[in-house]
């Protein structure tokens, strides 16, 4: 009791001050896009990510199939995933297919049944989670100067509390979306320039990628003039294995850092575990739940950075 009381007064001396408050245990967060179709791995996903019992989960877009109608998350995203949405606290980004039905409104009822979070108009967010900020934005929407600004004041008013963005659209990606990195160059360059800002994650492309961007990095292809070099080390990752088609990519797979092609056994979810000081991922393959019902997955890539 007297330990509980003293780390209240900490949390609230420190909110008095203008501190963030520090993250006082470890975070379990898993993180996934590009879930629900007609036939696919969304309930393997589903029962991966209920297995691995996370404090949080990230949505990363395009979470029905073929165009986010309401019909779409009846049919194929609720049955499997409303378990999960139900038992853990669920954050979510739209993708592009959510936007095939006129104002993402399938979407936009899902967001409003589950708090994924509720935001009104906008579906652009910011939340606080133990010590971490995640910061949710609407790359369909990545001209809008209004979400921009709102990104700057989301990373100013958290100044000091190490933060994770998420988006659907890759600005980096070894996928078949490569070109679409442009539409979200802005934002990009208004993270590389925040050393808060700790994670990226996008889905889009429909396989797992995790790269570590440091200050030496060279510009990309696409928009090489535009984009700008991070001043810090961020770690991005593509996860679009939560249950539409996977796809291969122009490059052959890459162990521990990029995991392509249309086998079904390549469906999965990132595990992050988020500390005061440091975070670590580890890319969950889904595994034979016939057999083994209460599997965490088949560990594909991992790793870990303090600051």
């Amino acid at each position: 009791m007297r330990k509980a009381l003293v780390l209240g007064f900490v949390a609230t001396l420190l909110a008095v001050c203008g501190i963030p408050a520090q993250a006082t245990t470890t975070t379990t967060i898993v993180a996934v896009g590009d879930i629900a179709r007609s036939n696919g791995g969304q309930y393997k996903t589903a029962q991966l990510t209920k297995n691995l019992k996370p404090n949080a989960v990230i949505l990363l877009g395009d979470l029905a199939y073929l165009n986010g109608s309401a019909s779409n998350f009846t049919n194929y995203f609720e049955p499997a995933w409303s378990s999960v949405l139900d038992k853990y606290p669920t954050y979510a980004v739209p993708g592009n297919h959510e936007y095939r039905t006129s104002n993402a409104s399938g979407y936009r009822s899902l967001v409003a049944r589950h708090a994924l979070p509720k935001t009104g108009a906008n579906l652009w967010w910011s939340r606080n989670v133990n010590g971490w900020t995640i910061i949710g934005l609407d790359s369909e929407k990545a001209s809008s100067t209004t979400q921009a600004n709102f990104l700057k004041s989301a990373l100013q008013a958290n100044d000091g509390r190490p933060t994770i963005i998420v988006w659907h659209k890759p600005t980096f990606t070894r996928g078949q979306h490569q070109s679409d990195r442009c539409i979200t160059s802005t934002w990009w360059n208004t993270i590389s320039a925040d050393r808060d800002v700790k994670i990226v994650m996008w889905g889009h492309d429909h396989n797992y990628e995790q790269v570590d961007h440091s200050p030496t990095d060279s510009p990309a292809t696409y928009c090489r003039n535009s984009l700008a070099a991070p001043n810090h080390v961020m770690t991005t990752f593509v996860v679009g294995t939560g249950g539409a088609e996977l796809r291969t990519c122009a490059t052959p797979n890459v162990p521990g850092e990029l995991l392509c092609g249309t086998s079904s056994k390549n469906y999965g979810v990132l595990k992050l575990t988020l500390n005061a000081h440091s975070y670590a991922w580890s890319f969950r393959r889904i595994d034979d739940f016939a057999k083994r019902p209460t599997s965490t997955g088949i560990q594909k890539d991992s790793g870990s950075h303090s600051f």
